[in-house]
């Protein structure tokens, strides 16, 4: 073993962000590493120079030589565990690891301990609340590392080695490869039916995000959202449980009453502020509220800080993001609006009959049938694209009007068409984007800018 208790050699699959990013901290610590990808290497930019530096690649599907010598082989987070690599690795005897595991691994050696680690996992609002409490901790005055599934590896992190508070959004996928990973204040957002295409059933993928709490003690907290079927129930282990609720008071936790958001996490029970100040608007974003609240204070963040974390956060980009306002039109981007859940809590926040919905994309085996009453009440029209669309068409037959659009050109087109004063054309699709789109990124980029062209056309 080398400093930090790295193997001599580590195997790593999967060449995205995280992967590139473990490696480089890797060798920089004097591990010999390798590396496969199904991707062919013209897909990768800057292999040369890691080449000299010593990776070992293995581009176009990966073959069993990959795993020669590894102490470990480590997982970026798209690459499932059902991967033929992961049962040869598990048949030679090597453990299998996600990249958050190896990285806070790497982070806690280095600083003896010296961190602290938020962790934010649930099938909607984990990109909001993480950042959220990023931006809290902040304002507290702290030194905060925001990483994991919202875009920056927390690898990226590992150049620094000095002590942070880490504060990481963190997917099922990762959680399956974890073994000791342990944050000290660990929130489950809620957990809705998702990614059903990778789980063999919701109780399973219930189970992998109940992982964040395995490694937790005693002196640690878990934040569960107490509105939340599935999330309130959850095994948080040996952690202190602190609730949230939009809906009714939470002892010890954080709710709204009577227009005021109120706490009692860590101390006597005290007003924050007034439910209607925070910034960002709609019911699923006063849950993310409350959700970072507590986490933030859990972590030590005080009152006031807060309170003005929670009236200044901006939001994230293709999050209920306005795109445009013109002729009494509004456009708002939700592209990371990716599962059905996702699409109906967004729906809420729009008056009766005023919403062209933009549905679509790639199938992750959701139940669309659940959307017929949020559409019934919110939307005109809805405007079906990609793969799922006939699957959607059959479930909300008779909610309201549909039509089949196939690509985001035509929808806007179309939405163009039909939009009138006082509307709100809305994509949130309750779909993956990876049928016509790289990522829900690329998907909402693309739709911005089309309403953009065709607002200038006009």
């Amino acid at each position: 073993m080398t400093t930090a208790g790295l193997p001599e050699r580590v195997a790593i699959l999967g060449f995205a962000r995280s992967g590139r990013a473990l490696a480089a901290a890797l060798l920089s610590r004097g591990v010999a590493v390798a590396v496969g990808d199904d991707k062919p290497e013209s897909a990768f930019e800057g292999t040369e120079a890691m080449r000299s530096a010593g990776v070992a690649f293995h581009f176009g599907g990966p073959g069993e030589a990959l795993l020669e010598g590894a102490g470990w082989l480590v997982l970026s987070p798209g690459v499932p565990m059902t991967a033929p690599l992961v049962g040869k690795a598990r048949g030679r005897g090597v453990p299998v690891l996600a990249e958050l595991e190896v990285a806070w691994r790497i982070a806690e050696a280095e600083v003896e301990g010296e961190n602290r680690w938020v962790a934010v996992t649930g099938t909607n609002g984990k990109s909001t609340t993480t950042s959220w409490v990023a931006h809290i901790l902040r304002r507290a005055g702290r030194s905060v590392a925001l990483a994991g599934n919202i875009g920056v590896p927390l690898s990226d992190f590992l150049a620094e080695r000095r002590p942070r508070d880490f504060v990481c959004e963190v997917s099922s996928f990762q959680l399956e490869g974890i073994q000791r990973f342990r944050p000290q204040v660990a929130v489950l957002t809620n957990v809705t039916p998702d990614h059903l295409d990778r789980y063999a059933d919701f109780a399973e993928y219930t189970a992998a995000k109940e992982r964040i709490f395995e490694n937790q003690k005693e002196d640690d907290v878990a934040v569960v959202n107490a509105d939340d079927a599935a999330a309130s129930r959850a095994r948080t282990g040996r952690a202190r449980r602190v609730f949230f609720s939009r809906r009714a008071a939470c002892p010890g936790g954080a709710w709204v009453e009577s227009g005021e958001i109120v706490s009692e996490v860590g101390g006597r029970r005290r007003p924050i502020l007034p439910s209607s100040e925070v910034a960002l608007p709609g019911a699923h974003n006063l849950e993310n509220a409350l959700a970072a609240l507590a986490a933030a204070q859990a972590a030590g963040a005080s009152d006031e800080a807060v309170a003005e974390g929670l009236r200044r956060f901006h939001g994230l980009p293709h999050r209920c993001e306005l795109v445009l306002e013109d002729g009494g039109i509004r456009w708002i981007d939700d592209s990371k609006g990716t599962n059905v859940d996702a699409a109906a809590k967004s729906l809420e926040g729009f008056p009766d009959r005023s919403v062209l919905l933009i549905l679509g994309g790639r199938d992750k085996h959701g139940d669309f049938p659940s959307l017929v009453a949020p559409v019934r009440r919110a939307a005109r029209v809805v405007l079906t694209i990609g793969e799922a669309a006939p699957v959607i068409e059959k479930a909300l037959s008779g909610a309201v009007p549909i039509e089949r659009a196939e690509t985001m050109e035509k929808a806007v087109e179309r939405a163009r068409q039909l939009a009138r004063p006082g509307d709100v054309v809305l994509l949130s699709p309750a779909c993956a984007s990876f049928d016509q789109y790289k990522n829900f990124e690329e998907r909402g980029r693309h739709f911005a800018s089309l309403v953009r062209q065709t607002a200038q056309a006009t």
